[in-house]
């Protein structure tokens, strides 16, 4: 299957740049989910309770909205 995709820049130029960048975007929120991840194996000592709940908070709730779009972060 061929896909053909058209933007009429420079008016769609923001769209353009959003289908572009896609694969960036999710490398970058997956690097830092597996940054959150690491802080809360690994680095328990370092971090008081409010701290781990909040990197704990943060997660869920960027899980959460990637899960709401019917995204994978990790395959």
């Amino acid at each position: 299957m061929k896909v053909t995709i058209e933007f009429n820049l420079p008016e769609q130029q923001e769209e353009y740049e959003n289908f572009m960048n896609g694969a960036k975007w999710k490398y970058a929120t997956r690097e830092f989910d597996e940054y959150m991840r690491g802080m809360l194996k690994w680095n328990t000592e370092n971090l008081d309770e409010s701290q781990l709940l909040t990197v704990r908070q943060i997660r869920s709730m960027l899980l959460n909205y990637i899960e709401q779009e019917n995204l994978r972060l990790h395959e």
